[in-house]
């Protein structure tokens, strides 16, 4: 005589004290349920497989975008070093022409004209000094 199959509840709760009832399982639904929790576990190293890989490929599109981005401040910096490269040309060459233009104006005072005034002279010479005094004269004029 085989053992009477009674079904698992596993929403009893013990209670310490209390008589518990035993139940008996048959090899049958023994053998189904160790069939169910080895599919569970199958399952789970397959969800576990995919996690692992999906985690794999966003790190290699995340590393593929940093360098993106990377190789963009890059040009964003290089692009900064080029302007400001023009801008110490025209820095040297507002000079240049300042000093052209002072001494021309010099000349014709002296010849009785009376020429308009110069341009504002930088107050500074290096580039970084022209660079701030400018980004002032711009705040203040609005434009920055």
């Amino acid at each position: 005589m085989g053992a009477t199959w009674l079904p698992i509840d596993f929403n009893a709760a013990y209670i310490p004290g209390k008589a518990t009832r035993v139940v008996h399982m048959n090899g049958e639904s023994v053998e189904r349920l160790m069939e169910i929790i080895l599919q569970m576990k199958i399952n789970l190293a397959h969800i576990n497989e995919t996690l692992h890989q999906q985690t794999y490929e966003i790190r290699e599109q995340l590393g593929l975008v940093f360098e993106d981005e990377k190789r963009a401040l890059g040009r964003c910096l290089n692009s900064i070093d080029d302007k400001l490269k023009e801008c110490s040309i025209h820095a040297d060459e507002y000079q240049r022409l300042y000093s052209s233009l002072s001494t021309m104006r010099e000349k014709l005072v002296q010849l009785g004209a009376e020429p308009s005034a110069l341009p504002t002279v930088m107050p500074v010479t290096n580039v970084e000094g022209i660079i701030a005094w400018r980004l002032r004269e711009l705040s203040q004029l609005g434009k920055f």
